[in-house]
């Protein structure tokens, strides 16, 4: 790693990202500010790359690769600098307040995804300060709002590139980190690439009724009605399918696994049925496996004397490939079997995006370049394709290139995966510089 800037200034410029109060309802400001303090800390990558403010939700750089022939196509880098909500309550530290405690850094965002833009950052900044230039041109798509599915960022800045005619060979957005200690029976560190990702959508199950005082409640009950068809929803649950990326993963992990788990692995779809019954009794290897369906919000009467002129359920599905979210309705249809109950789209909805065919067979269009940063930065882990089982910004720029990476360049347990999103969420200061040299190593390759 370059000597050049100091690990301590890093740190102390990561944990001033972390203090700027980037969630929802902070409002559009701290967006700018954010903005601001990127341009304010690394000089030496905006002397070299052009900047442009969208707007609050969308800043874009483009820095300039040597070859300017056209033969090198340029690459995308994606983040994102807003963050979810905090109980501050529930916290033992101040969510915002960046504390650097026994070596880790707490605070909103440090995992969700400021650790993440500001290593991007930090890694061309080193860069550039030693007068590296890239053979191709590498853009950097930063959003104010994935938190809320990138409608005034991502979609916004992907229309941009689109209007201008600027596609890319690859692109790399945040995903799945070196998983450590999450898959039993193996101790080795796996680097995850999310090269396939699932579709989003969010259905509304309603049933209306003729309101009314609750001491007269009619014989039959839309709360009733609308019991019977989640009942049946969970009844009938999407089909398991095997798709070429999970199939290559569990094909690659089978060497890794111990017997006979591995040989099970390894002839996943051979085995078919066999195969889901024995994997599917884990959630986590179910995401993988099927589309799922999860019953997230219910709604009825404001007051408990009172019969709701409707009752609203909210179920979140996450589309594997092929479903579509017109199959997905249909499905929906279908395991309800009932008129009174209105099925519709609740918010954004967006189809899976596969996995380019040759990143499944661990090739293609920065492949090479990925496992060779990732050597680089965390030597001896191999490079898995994997499924992202939820969204990204890099949905939005689909149709831009002709692959996407998904993945965070920190190992993770179980434990500390679950701080995503969670209370004191942190990172280790050892992580958060092994993924400094990740993107360094990145960048050195493109």
């Amino acid at each position: 790693m370059s000597n050049i800037l100091n690990p301590m200034e890093s740190l102390d410029r990561f944990r001033g990202a972390v203090k700027i109060k980037t969630d929802w309802p902070a409002g559009e400001a701290p967006l700018t500010r954010f903005q601001n303090f990127l341009a304010e800390s690394y000089p030496a990558f905006h002397k070299v790359a052009e900047r442009w403010v969208l707007s609050p939700y969308s800043l874009v750089y483009r820095w300039p690769g040597a070859d300017q022939s056209g033969t090198e196509h340029p690459v995308l880098v994606l983040a994102h600098y807003d963050v979810v909500p905090a109980e501050t309550e529930k916290w033992t530290v101040d969510p915002f307040g960046a504390e650097l405690r026994d070596d880790w850094v707490y605070g909103r965002g440090t995992l969700d995804m400021k650790s993440i833009l500001i290593g991007i950052m930090e890694g061309a900044e080193r860069l550039c300060a030693e007068g590296f230039t890239p053979r191709r041109d590498v853009w950097f798509a930063f959003g104010g709002d994935e938190e809320r599915s990138g409608v005034q960022g991502a979609m916004r800045t992907a229309a941009w590139f689109a209007e201008r005619g600027i596609s890319f060979s690859w692109i790399l957005d945040e995903g799945t980190p070196i998983a450590s200690g999450m898959i039993r029976g193996i101790s080795r560190p796996l680097g995850l690439f999310g090269i396939e990702e699932k579709g989003y959508l969010s259905l509304d199950l309603t049933v209306q009724q003729k309101p009314g005082h609750a001491s007269r409640p009619p014989r039959i009950q839309a709360a009733a009605v609308l019991a019977r068809a989640l009942g049946r929803i969970a009844k009938q649950p999407f089909p398991f399918q095997l798709t070429p990326t999970v199939e290559g993963f569990f094909r690659d992990l089978a060497p890794l696994s111990p017997h006979p788990m591995g040989a099970f692995m390894a002839h996943a779809r051979l085995l078919g049925p066999l195969f889901f019954q024995a994997v599917a009794g884990s959630p986590d290897i179910a995401a993988m496996l099927r589309t799922t369906t999860a019953m997230t919000q219910l709604e009825g009467s404001a007051a408990d004397n009172v019969m709701p002129s409707a009752v609203r359920a909210v179920i979140n599905l996450r589309l594997l490939h092929p479903w579509t979210v017109e199959r997905a309705i249909a499905f929906i249809r279908e395991a309800v079997k009932d008129e009174r109950v209105a099925v519709s789209v609740h918010g954004l909805a967006t189809g899976p995006v596969p996995a380019n065919p040759e990143h499944t067979r661990r090739a293609g269009p920065g492949w090479r370049e990925m496992t060779e940063a990732l050597e680089e930065a965390w030597p001896g882990t191999p490079a898995l394709p994997f499924l992202m089982v939820a969204t990204t910004d890099s949905r939005h720029y689909q149709e831009l290139t002709r692959g996407i990476f998904r993945f965070s360049p920190y190992k993770l347990t179980p434990e500390e995966l679950a701080l995503i999103h969670g209370h004191d969420e942190r990172i280790s200061v050892e992580n958060f510089n092994q993924g400094l040299r990740f993107y360094e190593a990145l960048f050195k390759r493109l």
